[in-house]
């Protein structure tokens, strides 16, 4: 069954997670803020400016990424005020009028308090209110205001003077809100980013394993030995999706950090640390067990042995709303082909369950078909796609290789063997691109292979590009490792169809001395071999038609 070509694309268990060899000993600590280097330089310059400055962060404003900033303000010896929450009298200040004392009480606002020092607020309590937001750039950019009014005054509100600065936090949502409300708000306000990501080559690996350890020691008075760190690792990049993004938000980190505290409260050093990530995962794959056992008993139809004309396994990923974890999901395409009319139909498009993204990675899949056959605009056969026993929205083009493997499936005549799963988008000239959940994708499909028991035969195809996405659980590495599940990394069609159909897409040159020249005929003669038969038989019976009818009159 696995000819000698299936091994050029099989990828060997090692590269199916990412392993860094960790120092034990740890260096110098390192904190959240070692790495906003381009934020620390926007503070820096935003403390050596003139009252009446302005910074916009755009950051998450969970407590820990605020300690951070105030943390650094406070090494600086920066005077500040920090406000999370906040309304207009509390943010201006008031005066009242006490009639029966004829005087004017006044409450100072947070502005006051941070007279000639830096006032840090949190912009999405600013939108409560927008209007505050005017009122606010008047104080900062004139140096003075009115105070608010809480009744009648005998005479004018009194003036505040307000040297201060003003620092804005907010996610870019919230910013993206504010900078439509006042077009003009980069006119005055400088702009920098703090990264909850990092982008890592190998001397950042250790920096990164460092922050861990750091914080891990600095909260919990806990250590990571290297194979701890390394589980740890694997799990930020399932949840990053790539080798070289890592999640350091230190909110998240906390997180974990308590939860493996709780997880293992006997370990005074984090070793083996993957049962508290298998239990996360456990936590919220209800539904897709329920999804499972439906395969299970037949109430959702998915082979995993045999070969089927005209039906292929895609690889989807399901997000449902409020759960924190997507899951994979096996998907049955089915295509029919009837030559004539040159039209594909889609019918997910047609019931209105596919969406745009869906239907333009349907357009590509039949533009790449044509093109590589030189078939001609209008083609010369048509085609019904169907997502079998899909009920829900259908989105996203990673199912177009899937797609253009199924049409050649029908167009050839050939079989695909259901034991394969595939995955991946493609171009219009068949070059296989990147999609993303491929790890939950792999893991879905081997779920289903192995409750059904794993024959060896099984295995999944995926883009070259997804290899640095790979982070796989370790019961995929191990099946991988006895050689009784495969998975193959192409990039482009024909590699895809070389594995599935065992035919070479074009036929090759012949050269005199080669005998290696494969005896198989190759998919694009076969398909016009069968359209050119078709079109034979059709116009061949309307002649036939014509004939009888003449001899009749």
């Amino acid at each position: 069954m696995h000819h000698s070509f299936h091994s050029n694309f099989a990828i060997q268990w090692q590269s199916l997670t990412v392993n860094y060899p960790f120092n034990e000993k740890q260096n110098a600590p390192v904190r959240f803020f070692d790495f906003q280097q381009k934020t620390q330089q926007a503070l820096n310059q935003f403390i050596e400016s003139d009252f009446g400055s302005a910074l916009v962060i755009k950051t998450e404003t969970f407590r820990e990424f605020c300690a951070e900033i105030e943390t650094y303000l406070h090494q600086k010896q920066v005077k500040y005020v920090f406000k999370n929450e906040f309304d207009r009298q509390s943010l201006f200040g008031y005066a009242l009028y006490l009639s029966k004392e004829n005087r004017i009480q006044e409450v100072n606002g947070a502005i006051q308090q941070a007279e000639k020092g830096v006032l840090i607020l949190n912009i999405n309590a600013l939108l409560l209110d927008i209007t505050q937001w005017d009122k606010l750039k008047q104080a900062l950019l004139f140096g003075q205001y009115q105070k608010i009014a809480l009744n009648d005054m005998p005479a004018e509100s009194p003036v505040v003077h307000s040297p201060f600065k003003l620092l804005l936090l907010g996610s870019r949502e919230d910013i993206a809100t504010l900078a439509k409300y006042d077009d003009s708000l980069y006119q005055f306000c400088q702009y920098t980013e703090i990264d909850a990501y990092l982008t890592v080559s190998d001397q950042q690996f250790e920096k990164w394993g460092n922050y861990i350890q750091s914080t891990a020691e600095k909260q919990h008075n806990r250590q990571f030995s290297r194979r701890g760190l390394n589980q740890f690792l694997q799990y930020y990049v399932r949840e990053s999706e790539s080798h070289h993004l890592l999640s350091i938000s230190p909110t998240l980190l906390a997180k974990h950090l308590s939860g493996l505290r709780a997880f293992y409260p006997e370990q005074a050093t984090f070793d083996d640390i993957q049962g508290y990530f298998d239990y996360l995962q456990m936590q919220s794959a209800t539904l897709n067990q329920y999804v499972l056992n439906d395969m299970l008993n037949h109430q959702q139809y998915i082979e995993t042995q045999e070969k089927a004309e005209g039906q292929i396994n895609g690889l989807s990923v399901v997000e449902f709303d409020g759960i924190p974890q997507p899951f994979g999901e096996p998907i049955r395409i089915s295509c029919n082909v009837q030559y004539g009319e040159g039209e594909i139909h889609d019918i997910e498009r047609k019931v209105e369950l596919g969406g745009n993204i869906h239907a333009k990675g349907i357009l590509i899949a039949q533009s790449c078909l044509a093109h590589l056959l030189e078939l001609p605009t209008q083609l010369p056969f048509s085609a019904s796609l169907a997502f079998e026993q899909s009920y829900g929205e259908v989105d996203g083009d990673s199912s177009s290789l899937a797609i253009f493997c199924v049409l050649i499936s029908a167009l050839a005549k050939l079989p695909v063997p259901q034991s394969y799963g595939i995955t991946g988008a493609i171009d219009q000239f068949g070059n296989v691109l990147s999609v993303g959940g491929v790890n939950q994708k792999i893991e879905g499909f081997f779920d289903l292979c192995e409750a059904r028991t794993l024959t060896g035969e099984q295995g999944v195809i995926i883009p070259s590009a997804c290899l640095s996405h790979l982070s796989l659980k370790p019961a995929v590495i191990d099946a991988v490792k006895a050689k009784q599940f495969h998975i193959w990394a192409v990039s482009d069609v024909f590699e895809a169809c070389e594995i599935l159909f065992e035919h070479p897409f074009y036929a090759e040159e012949e050269k005199e001395d080669d005998k290696a020249k494969s005896e198989k005929t190759a998919l694009f003669e076969l398909i016009h071999q069968h359209i050119e038969h078709q079109e034979e038989q059709t116009s061949g019976s309307i002649w036939q038609r014509i004939c009888k009818w003449g001899k009749g009159h």
